[in-house]
């Protein structure tokens, strides 16, 4: 890797990072009884912000308009999620969880817990928060470069 530039290598390095956080999610998603690190996801988002619609979940979760809509129906028939039409706007679908995806939830959080501690353990806390406003900085720039293709 002698003379790579170093914006390669970043870039490589993300991308390996996000295909073992998907891979240890997953399987850890599983121990909750879920099919994938995104279904995991979407739930969180959705706890986070009961009430929450598609469009605000896909956006938050950056999945296409497909993809989200194959997912939530998923874990509609999973029994984790319910949805309904916005009270104020018909046009509107809102997502809410069950009371099993509130139990997935729970079962999920200390194995998660136990997983950050362990993989942000070599760092500072002045460097996790250096990295997480680094992330959130490259991630604003991606957001801008993808609304312009």
């Amino acid at each position: 890797m002698a003379g790579m530039d170093i914006r390669v290598q970043v870039v490589l390095d993300i991308f390996r990072a996000s295909n073992l956080l998907a891979r240890a999610g997953g399987k850890m998603a599983a121990q909750g009884g879920l099919a994938s690190a995104q279904q995991w996801l979407i739930l969180g988002d959705i706890e986070r912000r009961e009430g929450i619609s598609l469009k605000e979940l896909r956006q938050s979760t950056l999945v296409t308009k497909q993809n989200i809509t194959g997912m939530v129906e998923r874990l509609r028939q999973g029994g984790y999620i319910t949805t309904y039409n916005d009270p104020n706007d018909r046009r509107v679908t809102r997502v809410r969880l069950t009371e099993e995806g509130r139990i997935v939830l729970q079962i999920l959080r200390p194995i998660s817990q136990a997983s950050n501690g362990e993989t942000f353990g070599a760092l500072k806390p002045e460097e996790l928060n250096q990295l997480a406003s680094l992330l959130e900085r490259v991630i604003e720039r991606l957001e801008q470069q993808a609304a312009q293709l």
